[in-house]
């Protein structure tokens, strides 16, 4: 079985779960981990830095800007799974083969955070798919999907989930390497701007049901946190570290919401 050198690209996460699928990989052969320096600490859930988890493996660690130009050096396969940068024609000519593992089953939500529009928009299947890249934004031919149930999760337990499951794609793209089939994409798919810390805040009128802000709810949970205008201030709604309650009227019912006043 020949080896494949492979150049990783990730953050804290995803990252961590590329590096861990190659940990024992008798084939693959991990060149570097390109990320970024923490802008803040982690706030989705517990895991270690992704430069802890490099060094126990003692894969080299390469720092790439935040802006500005950047480089890499080459390798036979390049995986990219949550990175902070779009690759040029200058990047994808050092591999021979360029995939990048995005947490939905495109072409619905391309784009940089996805796991946030499919909890806002009510999505029961979500998904895993490994594409080719190319010079657009999630826009290259599909390799491999993944249909994953999403029961009801908040935000940072369904990043965790579709994280972990990155393991099983990123077998199958080693163990496939180079003769990988393209699949047609069905639709003209959809894309969806950033999450910014300002969508987390509604109001209450920006929501017809219950269940519409339940997905608010889950869809911020448990970063940046969901929150409220209520008569001119914000309340954040935390279920599990409450300090205030609100009472509040919705879909002709009322009920109270816990967590606290910012």
């Amino acid at each position: 079985m020949n080896k494949v050198t492979v150049a990783c690209f990730g953050l804290q996460g995803f990252g961590n779960d590329l590096l861990l699928s190659l940990q024992n990989s008798e084939r693959a052969e991990v060149a570097a981990i390109h990320t970024r320096e923490a802008i803040h600490p982690f706030g989705y859930y517990e895991c270690e830095s992704i430069e802890t988890v490099a060094g126990a493996m003692g894969v080299p660690v390469r720092v790439v800007p935040l802006k500005g130009g950047w480089d890499c050096d080459p390798a036979d396969l390049a995986i990219i799974s949550s990175f902070h940068r779009i690759f040029e024609k200058k990047h994808l000519a050092k591999f021979q083969h360029v995939i990048n593992i995005h947490p939905s089953l495109l072409p619905d939500y391309k784009g940089a955070t996805p796991t946030n529009w499919m909890i806002r928009h009510g999505e029961k299947i979500v998904g895993l798919t490994a594409h080719r890249v190319d010079e657009g934004i999630d826009t290259g031919p599909i390799l491999f999907q993944r249909r994953v149930l999403n029961p009801f999760l908040a935000d940072h337990q369904l990043r965790k989930a579709l994280s972990f499951l990155t393991r099983d794609l990123v077998g199958e793209i080693v163990a496939r390497y180079p003769n990988y089939t393209e699949m047609s994409a069905t639709g003209p798919g959809s894309k969806f701007p950033p999450r910014t810390d300002a969508d987390a805040i509604a109001n209450l009128s920006d929501f017809g049901t219950v269940d519409e802000l339940i997905n608010h709810i889950k869809a911020f949970t448990n970063y940046p946190m969901p929150k409220i205008e209520v008569e001119g201030r914000i309340f954040v709604i935390d279920y599990e570290g409450p300090r205030d309650s609100v009472e509040i009227e919705l879909g002709g019912e009322k009920f109270f919401l816990v967590g606290c006043w910012e």
